[in-house]
């Protein structure tokens, strides 16, 4: 195995464990990168995308705000990792996706499945990495409906 480089950004949840929010491994011919799960939750001021706290309750929307919150955060957390490479990166260079949606599967499926495509698509990508979904799990923020783990594979030039 190669070098193996761990990323931290600034927008870290404190008390939100330890953990690398990336890890790089250098494979030779090319970069291996493992994003830590993500929830739509802000670091800044804690709130949870589509969570409303002062009622307890989600907007209709909620689970669509926040996957697409999910993907602005995997591309920010793919900046830094560019950074790092030197080389750029693009939902095109992921290769495997490890969704867990808290609500059993008739209720939210559907509308993940579109949400998910339609982050895809909302950044002119047709294609997608290989994806495993877990259904009716207990997550780690309490307020998440669904947590998102990437993986990717970036040729070095």
């Amino acid at each position: 195995m190669g070098v193996i480089t761990r990323v931290f950004t600034d927008g870290r949840l404190m008390g939100a464990g330890v953990f690398s929010d990336a890890v790089i491994v250098d494979m030779g011919s090319c970069y291996a990168v493992q994003f830590s799960g993500m929830a739509a939750v802000d670091p800044a001021t804690h709130a949870m995308a589509g969570y409303e706290p002062h009622n307890g309750a989600y907007l209709p929307d909620a689970l669509e705000r926040q996957v697409a919150d999910i993907f602005d955060q995997l591309e920010r957390l793919m900046t830094s990792v560019a950074a790092r490479i030197g080389r750029d990166m693009s939902l095109l260079d992921l290769t495997r996706a490890l969704v867990f949606l808290r609500e059993d599967y008739p209720k939210v499926f559907g509308r993940f499945n579109d949400a998910y495509i339609a982050e895809f698509a909302r950044r002119g990508v047709g294609q997608y990495p290989a994806r495993t979904t877990v259904l009716k799990v207990t997550l780690p923020e309490p307020n998440a409906l669904v947590e998102i783990q990437f993986e990717a594979v970036v040729e070095k030039r």
